[in-house]
C-alpha cells in the first residue's frame, strides 16, 4: 500500500487545457478564484444570498466548465466529495462543486461560470468576502489518508469474498469500530461493518475491517484481481454518519443519538472527549453539553457519552433527510 497525493495534471491534461476551444456564454457570470477546497473532489464558491438554493427549493443555477454544463445538479454533498465528475449543489449561499475530471479547478486552466436565475443583473460575491479569516479558522474538512491497494495483494477466500491486509495500528471492528472506508474507483463500497458470514454469500460490496484483514466483496461479484478497477482505503480518526453501523435516531426534542462509536475514543463519561461534530464542514457546538441542553435547546449542542453520541442539528432539522453531511472528527 502507498499513500497518494491529490491528482496533478499530467502532460496530456496540460496540452488539452492549452488546445481546448470553448465559448463562455455572454449571459453567464465568470466565477473568480480561489475556490476553497472542502473535502476530496469538492470545492466551494460563494453565491448571492437572494438566489433560491436547493436548501429551500430547487436552484435554477447552471454551472459551466469552459462553457459546457456540468452535472448532475442538486447532488448530495457527500456525492460531490466522493464521486465528483462535475456533480454540484447550490446550498444556501455556497456552491459545492467538482470539476469534470477530478482536477483542481484552481489550477487546471479552465473557466468556471454560472448561468444565473432569470432577470439577475448583479455580480457574484468575491472569494475574499466569503472566506474571511474567521471562516478559514472555523471551517474544517476531514483529512483522509488514501492508501492504494495493489491487486496483487488480494487473496480469494471463498465464494464472493476476498481479503488483503492493512496496518495493525488501525483500530478495527474486532476491538473497536473501524473508521476505514474501502473505495472502488474512488466510490465507497456500500456496506461497511458487514457480518462475515454474509460477505461470501451475499457480496454486493459488503466488507469488514477485522484486525489486520479487510474482508470484502465487489458490488457486482466480479473478481477484483481482474476487473480492471482501482481499489484504495481511506483512513482517518473520523466517522462519517453514512458509514456508521446505523443511522442516528431521534430520542427526545432536538436530541438525536448515534450509537456504537469507536471504543478507543475517550468520552465525557470517563474524561474529556476530543470529538468534534461537523455539519457540511462547519463545527457545531457547544461540546460537552448536558443531555437536557441537547434535547431542549438544540442548535448544534452535543455530548459524547460512552459509545453514544447525543447531538442536535444547527436548525433542528432531521439529519437523515436534510441533505447535509455529518462527520465526527477526533481533534488533536
Amino acid at each position: 500500500m502507498t499513500s497518494t497525493t491529490p491528482r496533478k495534471l499530467g502532460l496530456l491534461d496540460t496540452l488539452a487545457c492549452l488546445c481546448r476551444t470553448y465559448a463562455v456564454p455572454k449571459e453567464s457570470l465568470v466565477m473568480q478564484r480561489p475556490f476553497w477546497q472542502d473535502d476530496r473532489h469538492c470545492f466551494v464558491a460563494p453565491l448571492p444570498p437572494e438566489w433560491l438554493s436547493d436548501a429551500d427549493g430547487e436552484s435554477p443555477v447552471v454551472l459551466l466548465e469552459d462553457g459546457q454544463p456540468l452535472g448532475p445538479a442538486h447532488c448530495n454533498h457527500d456525492d460531490v466529495r466522493t464521486l465528483g465528475r462535475g456533480r454540484y449543489s447550490h446550498w444556501g449561499t455556497q456552491l459545492f462543486f467538482s470539476s469534470s475530471d477530478h482536477s483542481d479547478p484552481n489550477t487546471n486552466g479552465r473557466h468556471y461560470s454560472l448561468l444565473p436565475p432569470d432577470g439577475w443583473n448583479g455580480v457574484l460575491p468575491s472569494p475574499a468576502a466569503a472566506l474571511s479569516d474567521r471562516d478559514m479558522l472555523t471551517r474544517s474538512a476531514v483529512t483522509w489518508d488514501i492508501h492504494e491497494i495493489h491487486t496483487s495483494s488480494f487473496t480469494h477466500v471463498v465464494g464472493k469474498q476476498y481479503q488483503f491486509t492493512v496496518p495493525g495500528s488501525w483500530a478495527s471492528d474486532a476491538e473497536s469500530l473501524s473508521t476505514a472506508i474501502l473505495l472502488e474507483d474512488e466510490v465507497p463500497l456500500p456496506f461497511p461493518h458487514a457480518l462475515h458470514r454474509e460477505i461470501p454469500d451475499l457480496g454486493q460490496g459488503r466488507y469488514s475491517h477485522w484486525g489486520q484483514l479487510v474482508l470484502f466483496s465487489t458490488p457486482d461479484g466480479s473478481d477484483p484481481r481482474t476487473n480492471g478497477r482501482n481499489y484504495a482505503v481511506a483512513h482517518a480518526e473520523a466517522l462519517l454518519f453514512a458509514h456508521a453501523t446505523a443511522s442516528p435516531v431521534n430520542v427526545d426534542g432536538h436530541a438525536w443519538v448515534l450509537h456504537d462509536l469507536p471504543t478507543h475514543w475517550i468520552s465525557d463519561a470517563t474524561g474529556a472527549s476530543r470529538v468534534m461534530l461537523l455539519e457540511d464542514g462547519e463545527p457545531l457546538g457547544p461540546a460537552h453539553s448536558s443531555h437536557d441542553d441537547v434535547r431542549e435547546r438544540g442548535h448544534g449542542a452535543f455530548s459524547h457519552w460512552g459509545r453514544e453520541f447525543y447531538f442536535s442539528t444547527s436548525d433542528g432539522s432531521d439529519p437523515n433527510t436534510n441533505g447535509r453531511t455529518y462527520a465526527l472528527v477526533l481533534s488533536d
